[in-house]
Formats: C-alpha cells, sequence, structure tokens
C-alpha cells in the first residue's frame, strides 16, 4: 500500500495496545511513576485524518475503535524529520488489542498525490475531514514497550489547504478548536515480552475502546446538530 519504508521499527510498527482514559491527577500519578525508568521525550503533534466521503473510516472507527483503521498525516514540534516542513503519513490497524503501521515521510505538498495513487484503491477517494492537536509525553526505557501520555487534545476542522506547500506548520495555526477532550489519553504499548507489572495490572483494571479520530468526528457532529 505504502511501498516506502520508515525508519521507525519494532514496537512502533507492530504492537499490542492498551488505552486509558485518565483524570488529569491520576495521569500525573502514572507519569511520577514513569519517571522513575526514564525523562520523557516531549512534543506537540498534530494530526489530520482522512476519510471517504461516506465517512466509512469514521463509522468504523465509531462503531469499533478496537477493530479500525485509520489513515493520517501527522507533524511534530519539534520537527522530528530531517528535512523541515515533512509530515509523517500513516496507515494504522488495529484489531484485537494488536495495532500495526505503515509510515513514510513526505513533504506536505505531497501527501494529496500519494494519497490518491497509494491509498484510493483501497480506501476510495479520500480527503482530509478533521484534525486533533495534543502534548504528548513519551516514555520508553526498553525496545519492549512504551507508554504515552496526551493531554490539551483539541480538535479542529481540516482540508486540504494544510497540505499546500506554502501552508505555515501545523501547530498553532488550525483554527479555533470545536472541541476538547478533558481527561488525558494514556497508550501502553508493548511487544510479546509485555509490560512491568504495575503497568499490566493498570491496563486490565482501566483499559477502555477510545479513538481520537472518533470523538473529533462525534464532537463535531453534535456541534453541527446544536448549531454550535
Amino acid at each position: 500500500m505504502i511501498n516506502q519504508a520508515f525508519a521507525e521499527t519494532g514496537i512502533t510498527n507492530l504492537r499490542r495496545e492498551v488505552k486509558l482514559l485518565l483524570d488529569p491527577d491520576e495521569a500525573e500519578s502514572v507519569a511520577g511513576a514513569l519517571a522513575r525508568y526514564v525523562a520523557p521525550l516531549e512534543s506537540r503533534v498534530v494530526s489530520v485524518y482522512f476519510d471517504s466521503p461516506r465517512g466509512t473510516l469514521a463509522l468504523r472507527a465509531a462503531a469499533s475503535p478496537d477493530d479500525c483503521v485509520k489513515v493520517r498525516a501527522k507533524a511534530y514540534a519539534p520537527d522530528r524529520s530531517d528535512a523541515p516542513g515533512r509530515v509523517v503519513l500513516e496507515v494504522k490497524r488495529e484489531r484485537a488489542g494488536i495495532t500495526s503501521k505503515e509510515r513514510i515521510w513526505l513533504p506536505r505538498g505531497e501527501v494529496r498525490r500519494v494519497v490518491a495513487r497509494s491509498l484510493a484503491s483501497a480506501f476510495g477517494a479520500l480527503s482530509p475531514v478533521v484534525a486533533t492537536s495534543y502534548r504528548r509525553r513519551v516514555y520508553q526505557a526498553t525496545a519492549h514497550w512504551r507508554v504515552t501520555l496526551d493531554d490539551a487534545l483539541t480538535f479542529h476542522a481540516a482540508s486540504w489547504s494544510l497540505f499546500s506547500a506554502e501552508a505555515p506548520p501545523w501547530h498553532g495555526t488550525l483554527g479555533p478548536a470545536f472541541g476538547a477532550e478533558p481527561r488525558v489519553v494514556v497508550e501502553l504499548k508493548f511487544g510479546p515480552e509485555g509490560l512491568p507489572r504495575w503497568l499490566a495490572h493498570l491496563g486490565r483494571a482501566r483499559g477502555t475502546t477510545y479513538s481520537k479520530f472518533a470523538a473529533a468526528i462525534g464532537r463535531g457532529a453534535d456541534d453541527r446538530s446544536t448549531g454550535a
């Protein structure tokens, strides 16, 4: 589908994933415990999600967030690409707790062409439908597991104008948010070796299904229905 390899491997490309929705105080307690292993890597992330005119991917993400496909482009601040202005185009599949990804870094101006050429046969005609913005803290002390904490999550309108070569960096320029998530999205990501015992217990006790994509689409639909 996307036939160019991405530099990251291992846990980024194929893993088990458990999601938690925690109040900010709970999340900070988890962050404190994780800081005993390693200091976090912090960044701002903007994700732009694509869908067909019929909303097929959003409907699936809302109905079964643990069995869905997402097509999105992501940008990081500070920039993680090796050339300014590039974003990572990603196809993410989730099924029965297993997550797999195909990723490629591209200049923003090339994303529309690559989406049409490489993804339309599988997903139909795709266009940007919504964007999310959040702060991410990444805790990874080994190659076997990673924990991310995403907070200050907001939802924004999206269009192809974001992929113009002349468009400004996405962070801070998406326009007013039409919604927000007050809780912290915590993701436990791990391979066959598993998690530390306390994290595994937390995942079993508090694991839930959640999709930023579905939440953003749902909030946008709520605002339209109420005239907000």
